[in-house]
């Protein structure tokens, strides 16, 4: 059997390839995210899909694109298609209650790797819902001092041009894109991601979390500072919560009122020019 082990923010995932009719393999940034055998969070088991059936639970979530998740027994089951490979779905993937166990059957006969988007994503957002964290769309940086800023905005606020303008004053930027902030040991912890940007980068270093910035583009430098609750409101614009299970929802917003009340949470209003960041201290 083949056994591949990731870690993303801590979470620890075992991927086993025993059926000898797939080839499971990891390509682009999740290789950085590699680590030795080590006790998993999740286990995986990956088969070939022989043949497609219908799903027998209640439709939970239709993307609209790419997957659709139903009720399957007492978990769930995500379905994966593409128009350029066929008319059912080429990956189907069912999970536990917890997304602590899943199974994952896939139909192609070449060397894939079973969980690439949008099933990994999907993983880790479910098993941050329930406890773990939230994931932010942002920029996470590390500067020389050991301490994180999260630069937070939708598409096209800046994130990835904030991340180059950082350049030798950061130690290290874990994502362009998609950071995770977990609760460890009573601290906040910004922690990179395979899910870059633009700049296509992506790290799993963590640090713990100084400050977080709303990226706003203007025509003046300035960091202002926010009501809690519009803080709040904004930061959840920017999450990925499971969006199906009312649960996941309020621990997610529950997250975001310890980040705002535990580190500072401001808009950061910026001119795309590396002067903006004097304003971080």
């Amino acid at each position: 059997m083949q056994e591949t082990f990731l870690r993303i923010a801590g979470i620890t995932i075992a991927i086993r390839c025993g059926d000898p009719r797939v080839t499971c393999v990891q390509e682009g940034a999740v290789t950085r995210f590699l680590i030795d055998p080590a006790p998993p969070d999740v286990i995986l088991d990956v088969e070939f899909l022989e043949r497609y059936d219908l799903p027998h639970g209640a439709l939970l979530f239709d993307s609209g694109a790419v997957w659709r998740m139903f009720a399957e027994d007492d978990g769930v089951r995500i379905e994966c298609q593409s128009d350029m490979i066929g008319e059912t779905p080429y990956k189907v993937a069912t999970f536990n209650r917890d997304f602590t166990r899943g199974t994952i059957r896939v139909s192609l006969d070449k060397p894939f790797d079973p969980i690439e988007y949008p099933l990994d994503e999907l993983l880790v957002a479910n098993l941050l819902g329930r406890g773990r964290g939230v994931e932010l769309h942002g920029c996470g940086v590390i500067d020389h001092s050991g301490r994180g800023h999260l630069f937070v905005g939708q598409s096209g606020a800046g994130k990835t041009t904030t991340a180059r303008m950082w350049g030798d004053d950061a130690r290290e930027i874990v994502s362009d894109d998609r950071v995770i902030v977990r609760e460890e040991d009573g601290r906040l912890w910004m922690h990179g991601t395979p899910w870059h940007g633009e700049a296509e980068l992506a790290s799993p270093a963590r640090a713990p979390l100084a400050g977080v910035y709303l990226l706003t583009q203007a025509k003046e430098n300035e960091l202002r500072e926010l009501p809690r609750a519009a803080a709040v409101a904004r930061l959840f614009g920017c999450t990925f919560p499971p969006f199906h299970n009312p649960e996941a929802i309020a621990f997610t917003m529950s997250m975001l009122e310890r980040i705002v009340s535990r580190v500072p949470v401001r808009e950061f209003r910026f001119t795309l020019d590396r002067a903006a960041l004097a304003l971080i201290a």
